[in-house]
């Protein structure tokens, strides 16, 4: 079925959005304001390379370009081509606009328990943990795709993304069980057809001085995707993916990351497994020296391990000053916590298993992988080790659970008669959330609790984890039931539940406020507050605008609304502000050539490549700090090639960090 289509009689449709997928060679060198503005005034150029589809589909008079929505092939209906879910049917809850079937929302990979047959259909490059039933993109999601093009893309994806929806997808998309791209003109996994021109000659034009550009990674593909899991700190992906590889197409940094990954997984007889092979494999290189060391001192060979702690010394005295000293540990000594930019997975773990110390504020100095270790490292301060498994939630590594259970275990250590709501203020950060969420779970009065929960929902969106804050605490609000009495909650209680894609409870939070709203003007406005939500999860009310509103800050979050809403596929009435001369759309548009890219990859049906350029156009940033309509683009190519899940939540996500 293709999503970007409706039915209406029987009659095939197209909606009134649709880029153009392919431009003239002219506009491919557009870039920036005079591009945008361009663009906006070629609405109607005829493509070069359209999809015979979308031309069978194209509605009358000129084509729409911003925001878009992308006309990709029809998916095959087996499982190799179904990259989108659906969320079971369910009803509106009174009268809140929530759809009857949307998108399900995305969830924390799974890895545990998947088989994968290795090497049936795929070679080593190919290799991934997740099929298309289980989350993964599908066999084809590099089809069609150029291996120098995607892999610069790859290369520069950012390690730590402000977005949990762009991450979990992009990791999804880097562990899927799919035939690796080829070289151009290759067929399936190559590149665009020959003489075909396509606006990825633009991208790759404005990225080259960005070091986008390059030769082909050493290492291959499987071990450019690894790069990529190690560096954004996938732990669980990573070790499951690593598992898999044959030990004939392992270098030398494939079996390091091996051993990391297990080390901060606490696996360590499993990694010292595999050490004991690597240090005659890869003969002559410091790091399986040291790991011999460590795997000597945890089999407490200690003589055997201090000899070879010498000779590591007379060869290298200055190679890793952070090892030989935390290698005192040993012996009875000291040792000063080391700073956190000297520790790697390593020398973590020699920190772990000696019994050292770690330097407070660990947690939000490291790199991500790191993170895994702090959560677990038993002599780190709790808040430390919250403060960690927080960073993993917010980017949606781990469970909402893990920092549920994380925050009782700061809130256990500072015990306090004090009024959990005047103590957490006082304290902030980290501990003073993980009370009031604690407070929160052993409070048995609803008014009460919602104080807290409010309190920590507020604190959390502050400080820029709002999204774990809200899975930390939706076990606790789906156990509140919604009721009048608790309507100066709602609106907090429905925005932190569309974070987790609650979208039924949320319509029922909604229903508190309209009841409410006619005797309390402050619920009424509420819950006109939440109508763009409702309608971005799926709702059948459209976007109102009111003419005030239009001029406002308030008119800029509702246009993003509307553009997004748009790209969803969804029908809205009007542009507003036009006739006052509000136009909140006027920045210059940064990253147009990835977008113009985006569309030829959407529009051709490459959901892989999409799912880079994604990435590539919003770059590392909260989403909403996006222009709007690049935004909407993204959440248009996302929904065209299945991904409506991700779409939507993404559009959710931008919306509710824009405060609406």
């Amino acid at each position: 079925m293709n999503v970007s289509r409706a039915e209406d009689g029987g009659c095939r449709r197209a909606l009134p959005w649709q880029p153009v997928p392919a431009f003239s060679r002219k506009l491919r060198t557009l870039a920036g304001a005079a591009g945008l503005a361009m663009l906006a005034g070629s609405l109607s150029v005829v493509p070069l390379a359209a999809q015979d589809q979308a031309v069978q589909d194209r509605p009358e008079g000129p084509i729409s370009l911003f925001p878009p929505t992308v006309v990709a092939p029809d998916a095959p209906e087996g499982p190799e081509g179904a990259v989108g879910q659906t969320q079971p049917p369910g009803g509106t809850t009174g009268g809140a606009a929530v759809p009857g079937a949307v998108e399900a929302a995305p969830e924390t990979p799974r890895y545990e328990g998947i088989e994968v047959d290795r090497l049936q259909e795929l070679d080593t490059e190919s290799l991934g943990i997740l099929e298309a039933a289980s989350g993964g993109l599908g066999l084809d999601a590099w089809a069609g795709s150029e291996r120098a093009f995607v892999e610069a893309l790859i290369r520069a994806l950012p390690d730590d993304p402000a977005s949990p929806t762009l991450r979990a997808l992009t990791t999804r998309l880097l562990l899927s069980n799919a035939r690796a791209p080829g070289s151009a003109g290759s067929g399936p996994g190559g590149g665009a057809t020959a003489g075909a021109p396509t606006l990825a000659d633009a991208l790759a034009g404005s990225v080259q001085g960005d070091g986008l550009q390059g030769d082909r990674l050493q290492g291959g593909f499987l071990r450019l995707r690894a790069e990529r899991l190690y560096a954004m700190g996938e732990l669980a992906g990573l070790n499951r993916l690593l598992s898999i590889v044959p030990q004939r197409a392992e270098d030398s940094w494939l079996a390091q990351a091996r051993v990391d990954g297990l080390l901060l997984a606490g696996r360590d007889q499993e990694a010292c497994s595999q050490v004991r092979g690597a240090v005659t494999r890869f003969p002559g290189q410091s790091y399986w020296g040291k790991a011999l060391v460590f795997c000597q001192l945890l089999a407490e060979q200690r003589d055997q391990a201090f000899l070879a702690l010498d000779l590591l010394r007379e060869e290298d005295p200055d190679g890793d000053p952070v090892f030989y000293a935390l290698s005192n540990l040993f012996i009875g000594g000291t040792v000063a916590p080391p700073a956190a930019e000297d520790l790697t997975p390593l020398t973590f773990a020699m920190l772990r298993l000696g019994g050292g110390t770690p330097p407070e504020g660990l947690a939000d100095a490291v790199a991500p992988l790191l993170l895994h270790g702090i959560a677990a490292l038993e002599t780190a301060a709790p808040a430390d080790r919250a403060g960690a498994v927080e960073r993993l939630v917010q980017a949606a590594v781990l469970p909402g659970s893990a920092l549920a259970e994380a925050y009782d275990a700061v809130a256990a250590e500072a015990s306090d008669p004090t009024d959990p709501l005047v103590r957490a203020e006082a304290l902030g950060g980290v501990r003073g959330r993980a009370l009031l969420v604690h407070a929160a779970g052993r409070e048995t009065l609803a008014q009460t609790k919602a104080e807290y929960l409010q309190a920590a929902l507020q604190a959390a969106e502050r400080d820029g984890r709002g999204f774990a804050m809200a899975r930390a605490v939706q076990p606790q609000l789906e156990q509140l039931a919604p009721a009048v009495e608790l309507a100066w909650f709602a609106g907090t209680a429905a925005r932190s539940l569309y974070r987790t894609g609650g979208f039924e409870r949320s319509g029922a939070w909604a229903a508190v406020l309209r009841a409410d709203g006619a005797r309390n003007p402050e619920s009424q406005a509420a819950f006109e507050a939440l109508a763009p939500l409702a309608r971005l999860a799926g709702g059948s009310d459209p976007i109102r605008f009111g003419d005030a509103a239009a001029a406002s800050r308030s008119g800029e979050r509702l246009l993003t609304a509307l553009l997004l809403s748009r790209a969803l596929g969804q029908d809205e009435a009007r542009w507003p502000g036009i006739t006052q001369g509000a136009d909140t759309a006027d920045q210059p548009l940064e990253r147009l050539a990835s977008l113009l890219a985006l569309g030829d990859a959407a529009a051709a049906g490459r959901p892989g490549e999409v799912v880079l350029l994604t990435s590539r156009a919003l770059g590392a940033g909260p989403p909403v700090e996006s222009h709007p309509l690049a935004l909407a683009y993204a959440v248009s190519a996302l929904r065209s090639i299945g991904l409506g899940g991700d779409a939507r939540a993404l559009a959710l996500e931008a919306a509710l960090d824009a405060g609406l």
